[in-house]
């Protein structure tokens, strides 16, 4: 333990000097989500916001023809991707195309915890998408999507910024798994808010970053009490930076506030178990 307030210190050290680089937020998902989760959206909108990048385009099909979709038929267009799977679904897509780029390294260390925490940000988008969409809550769909994946960007931060340091030799050598997890652990939701914050992103995303682990959430607040619930989920698969967790489900106070039974949540795994082709 003694060795974690220099690690610690490296980290706050680097992100309050002049040459921080910090993840950059890529919008165009962003803009592309707002745009879906109109009562009329304009496909042509979308359309054309995907396809003015190449790289964006690509990575849409490659994924809408995926495994998870299941389609008969591959789709070769963006068009005629929105047409099978409709708008709001090739919006979940797009802003899972646009973060994923972040989460990689040269280093093996920590590109392999970014592969699994990424694993993690889109195993809780789905299911907080689909805890709102189970419960009645589908106004909040797009939301929930967007709020699950950035939920932990604060893991992403701190990551990041091991990797900066350790490459311009300010840190010697990587921390231990323990360590490393520790810090994330215990720094991630404050250094999220800030991040998300920087980001320019709404309140709602800014608070889940910030206050998804509290012990006294609002109860009222059913944007993060699905984050919550897909949270605890994707971490008793082990769809993350640690093992599988014994938990159960049901007996969750999350899972009480939505009324979801362990049938409920049995479907909900299988979805998650589907999901790893988005990964």
């Amino acid at each position: 333990m003694n060795e974690a307030p220099s690690f610690l210190k490296i980290i706050k050290d680097y992100l309050t000097s002049s040459k921080a680089v910090l993840p950059v937020f890529n919008a165009t998902g962003m803009k592309i989500q707002r745009e879906a989760a109109k009562a009329e959206p304009d496909t042509t909108v979308i359309e054309r916001m995907i396809t003015c990048d190449p790289s964006l385009t690509s990575q849409v099909l490659r994924i809408a023809n995926s495994a998870f979709y299941k389609g008969l038929n591959k789709v070769s267009t963006v068009r005629s991707a929105i047409v099978r799977l409709g708008s709001r679904e090739i919006a979940n897509i797009a802003i899972l195309v646009s973060q994923k780029r972040q989460f990689s390294s040269k280093d093996p260390f920590i590109n392999d915890r970014m592969r699994n925490l990424w694993r993690h940000s889109v195993g809780c988008a789905i299911s907080a998408q689909w805890i709102v969409n189970r419960t009645g809550l589908q106004q909040l769909s797009q939301e929930a999507f967007t709020a699950g994946l950035l939920h932990d960007m604060g893991k992403l931060l701190i990551l990041t910024v091991t990797d900066a340091v350790r490459r311009d030799g300010t840190l010697q050598q990587m921390p231990s798994d323990q360590l490393l997890n520790e810090v994330m652990d215990s720094f991630h939701c404050r250094f999220g808010e800030a991040l998300l914050k920087h980001w320019n992103l709404p309140e709602e995303y800014t608070r889940i970053a910030s206050d998804h682990h509290d012990a006294d959430p609002d109860k009222e607040d059913d944007l993060m009490m699905a984050v919550r619930l897909a949270n605890k989920t994707t971490n008793c698969m082990g769809i993350g930076l640690r093992k599988a967790q014994t938990c159960v489900l049901a007996a969750t106070p999350e899972a009480d506030y939505f009324g979801l039974s362990e049938v409920d949540l049995a479907e909900l795994e299988i979805k998650l178990e589907d999901s790893k082709a988005l990964a």
